[in-house]
């Protein structure tokens, strides 16, 4: 029987797609493949999504080069071209293709309130383990019934196409949900850092009260403030190290414990690579201003 998916398979060269495990919904086309289809420009009619489990060949998209990544999701708009570049010798060759309907993925994005228009290469998104999970969901329903339920296919497809739309950062309701959290995460650790920047503050410590990664916070905290967490903590000690400094009678070593530097030593060197100077010549030169 015929399906909406059968002129990007006819695409594909048969030895390759014989040994390709395939799984095909109303919206929606699964494809795992053991192998890429090296050399040859393939162009798409649907959405295709790639989720790379290694790291894949090189490839030329639209005529620039991309070196695509291991655990990251990529997405070509209809109509975009790609070719996959050959690689000699034997590499680990672990992905899933996923091609969607333009219109059931638009209709989708629509609803939700999104901007109908994508971008040709989209890429570097990490994928979700929600993404995962109903992709095996999908293909379960397959692999397990000699009638798949349609009602039960569509409804995972759906699911499928939101969660990808939110792996890539396209639904505009959760990225408002989500950048209200992330102002909320780097406040929190701003005034965590600010309360106990006198003591050995870690990412790790920050981030196990705020409830949050190392990984995750560590982006988003430099999104917003344009600096990492170890800058911050770093200038503001030096910064609360010079209003200590303004006071002649405490010791360069009693401030750089206060200040919460390992000891005079690390605080004269962090403070001259910052300030160009060291605490006791930047305290001599308070003297001679007044």
């Amino acid at each position: 029987m015929a399906n909406r998916f059968d002129d990007f398979i006819e695409k594909i060269p048969k030895n390759i797609h014989n040994n390709t495990r395939t799984f095909i919904g109303e919206n929606i086309a699964v494809f795992i493949p053991d192998t890429y289809v090296f050399n040859k420009p393939l162009v798409n009619k649907d959405y295709h999504f790639v989720i790379f489990h290694s790291s894949p060949p090189l490839a030329i998209v639209n005529n620039k080069e991309y070196q695509f990544k291991n655990g990251t999701l990529l997405c070509m708009s209809p109509g975009t071209e790609i070719t996959v570049k050959f690689i000699k010798g034997k590499v680990p060759i672990k992905y899933v293709a996923i091609n969607i309907d333009s219109g059931f993925l638009e209709n989708i994005l629509t609803k939700i309130g999104g901007n109908k228009k994508i971008k040709p290469v989209i890429h570097d998104n990490q994928y979700s383990y929600k993404t995962l999970d109903l992709l095996e969901f999908f293909m379960q329903e397959f692999i397990y019934l000699d009638y798949p339920s349609k009602i039960i296919i569509e409804s995972i497809e759906t699911q499928i196409v939101i969660q990808l739309l939110r792996d890539m950062g396209l639904d505009p309701i959760v990225n408002k949900i989500n950048r209200s959290q992330e102002k909320s995460y780097v406040e929190q650790a701003i005034k965590y850092i600010e309360s106990y920047y006198n003591s050995n503050i870690t990412i790790n410590e920050i981030c196990n009260t705020i409830y949050i990664s190392p990984c995750h916070f560590q982006r988003i905290f430099k999104n917003a403030t344009n600096k990492t967490p170890y800058q911050y903590i770093t200038e503001f000690r030096i910064s609360k190290s010079k209003e200590k400094l303004k006071d002649g009678k405490t010791s360069i070593n009693e401030i750089a414990r206060q200040c919460g530097f390992l000891s005079g030593g690390h605080f004269s060197t962090v403070f001259k690579k910052k300030e160009g100077q060291t605490p006791s010549e930047y305290r001599s030169s308070l003297k001679l201003k007044k």
